[in-house]
C-alpha cells in the first residue's frame, strides 16, 4: 500500500513540473537601451528666417519666399540709418538698392514695381521693417530713386520674389528694438518733400549732421518729419531746441 503511495506521489510531481513548462504566461522580458546612446540634436534656426521681437511685437520670417507676389504701401529710409548695420551684419548704404522686409527671407532678391509708373528695380532685402501701420516695404533711397517716388515718400508698389542674393560670410543678426529712451528734437512736418528737404538741408549746414527726415502716414496724409537730431538725454535735446528757437519757433521735444 505504501508503494502504491509513493508512486502516486511521484505521478503528481511530474504532473505539476509539466504543468510548468507549459505555462501561457511568461515573464515580461525587459530591454535595456545601450548606454551611451546620444539624442538627435537640437534643430537649428536659419539666421535669414529667424523669428525676432521690436517694439513688443513678435515676427516670423516666411521659410522660403518661393512664389511671394505682394501689392502694398512702401516708404524709403535714408540718412538716419546710412552706415549703421543691417539686420543681416551688413552696412546700410543709402545709395545702394536694398530694402527692409518684415518677413521675408534675409538676402531674398525681389523686383519692386511702382505701380503708377510702372518703374521696376530689382534689389535685395538686408533688413527688417518698416514698422509702421500700412506698410510692407522701406527701400533705400537708391532704389527709391529710381522708382522715382523720393519726392513722394510713400508709393504704391508689387513685390515678386525672383531669387536669394549669393551668400555671403557676414554673420547674421537678429534685429533689436533699443531699449534706451532717445528723444527728438522736432523742427517741422511737411507734407511737400522739397519743403522738407530744405528745411534738413539748412540744418545740416548749421552743424546738425544728425539730422532726418521720416515719413509719417496720418490718415491718408503723407507728412516728411523734420528731425534736428536724437539724444540719449533730454538734457542735451533741451538745450539743441534752445540753440533752435530763433530760427525754428515752434520746435519741440519727442520721445
Amino acid at each position: 500500500m505504501r508503494r502504491v503511495l509513493v508512486l502516486l506521489a511521484g505521478a503528481a510531481i511530474l504532473l505539476m513540473a509539466g504543468c510548468a513548462s507549459l505555462n501561457p504566461f511568461p515573464k515580461h522580458i525587459h530591454s535595456t537601451p545601450p548606454s551611451g546612446k546620444k539624442s538627435a540634436p537640437a534643430r537649428t534656426t536659419d539666421a535669414k528666417t529667424r523669428p525676432y521681437t521690436v517694439l513688443g511685437r513678435t515676427y516670423y520670417p516666411l521659410q522660403t519666399a518661393a512664389g511671394y507676389d505682394e501689392v502694398g504701401k512702401a516708404s524709403w529710409y535714408g540718412s538716419d540709418f546710412h552706415g549703421k548695420k543691417t539686420a543681416n551684419g551688413q552696412t546700410y548704404d543709402m545709395y545702394g538698392l536694398s530694402a527692409a522686409h518684415k518677413t521675408l527671407p534675409l538676402g531674398t532678391r525681389v523686383r519692386v514695381t511702382r505701380l503708377s509708373n510702372n518703374v521696376s528695380v530689382v534689389l535685395v532685402v538686408n533688413d527688417r521693417g518698416p514698422f509702421v501701420s500700412g506698410r510692407i516695404l522701406d527701400l533705400s533711397y537708391g532704389a527709391a530713386k529710381k522708382l522715382g517716388m523720393v519726392k513722394d515718400g510713400v508709393a504704391r508698389v508689387r513685390i515678386s520674389a525672383i531669387g536669394s542674393a549669393p551668400s555671403r560670410t557676414v554673420k547674421a543678426s537678429t534685429p533689436k528694438a533699443s531699449t534706451a529712451k532717445r528723444y527728438h528734437v522736432r523742427v517741422g512736418a511737411f507734407s511737400q518733400r522739397a519743403n522738407a528737404e530744405r528745411t534738413h538741408r539748412r540744418l545740416v549746414a548749421d552743424g546738425y549732421k544728425q539730422a532726418s527726415i521720416t515719413v509719417e502716414d496720418r490718415g491718408g496724409l503723407t507728412l516728411h518729419i523734420v528731425l534736428a537730431g536724437s539724444f540719449t538725454s533730454r538734457d542735451q535735446a533741451e538745450r539743441v531746441q534752445e540753440r533752435l528757437k530763433t530760427a525754428f519757433p515752434t520746435c519741440y521735444i519727442v520721445s
